[in-house]
């Protein structure tokens, strides 16, 4: 796969999330690459496995150094270096550690579609139903029962509540926030005032990302019509 046929660039902060399935991006064109701690010794079988199964969209990168924000300035270093090649790609840092956030927050700022999740299975973009292997498969339905109840969970999942939000403030006739700390809190409420901060700044980061709206550094929310590209 080529790096022009390629529009999404994962890069994965393994010392901080260990546990990831690749099966997910399996034939996507979504490039992926694991930073490992100095460290870190051992890799789960299974995960060694996908790596070698899928080399062509993996990269391994030995982060020699050792000591504190040893392995998120060299991962910045390899998004600085991805976003000059292919600027207008999509990239996402999976790692647990916020202090990626301010680093994100400025580049989203000069238009780069970054964010950051949790873990793997949080990404912008749907698996490929057959071709993951993870190694924790999601046991089969056993009854029409179950099936009904796995409906409704999906017609409420935050996917879908996410998707109405996107609607929401795409109408031009309804009332909108005008302020980032507005428009966080209108995310909160959509999604049952569950959020934390954190989860709140995650999904407006993929607001901003998708192209729905953009933000100042005043904070002032902005509706202009953008290009809005699906992961």
């Amino acid at each position: 796969m080529t790096t022009a046929a390629l529009t999404h660039f994962v890069f994965v902060d393994l010392e901080n999330v260990p546990e990831i399935d690749l099966g997910l991006v399996d034939g996507t064109p979504v490039h992926v690459t694991l930073m490992i701690g100095k460290n870190q010794k051992k890799m789960d079988l299974p995960l060694v496995q996908q790596i070698h199964r899928l080399a062509a969209q993996v990269e391994l990168v030995e982060v020699g150094a050792s000591g504190r924000n040893a392995l998120d300035l060299t991962l910045s270093y390899y998004l600085g270096q991805t976003v000059l090649r292919v600027p207008d790609a999509r990239f996402t840092i999976v790692s647990k550690d916020k202090d990626f956030d301010p680093m994100i927050a400025h580049l989203a700022g000069k238009g780069i579609k970054v964010v950051r999740c949790e873990n793997l299975a949080a990404l912008p973009f749907p698996p490929r139903p057959g071709k993951s292997s993870a190694v924790k498969a999601t046991p089969p339905v056993k009854s029409t029962a179950h099936a009904k109840a796995v409906t409704l969970i999906k017609a409420d999942s935050p996917d879908n509540r996410f998707e109405k939000l996107v609607a929401r403030l795409r109408n031009i006739s309804a009332t909108r926030p005008k302020k980032k700390s507005r428009l966080l809190s209108r995310i909160n409420s959509d999604f049952g005032n569950k959020l934390t901060a954190a989860e709140q700044n995650e999904k407006l980061d993929l607001l901003i990302s998708r192209g729905i709206l953009s933000i100042d550094e005043k904070g002032a929310v902005d509706y202009s019509p953008m290009t809005d590209v699906p992961f």
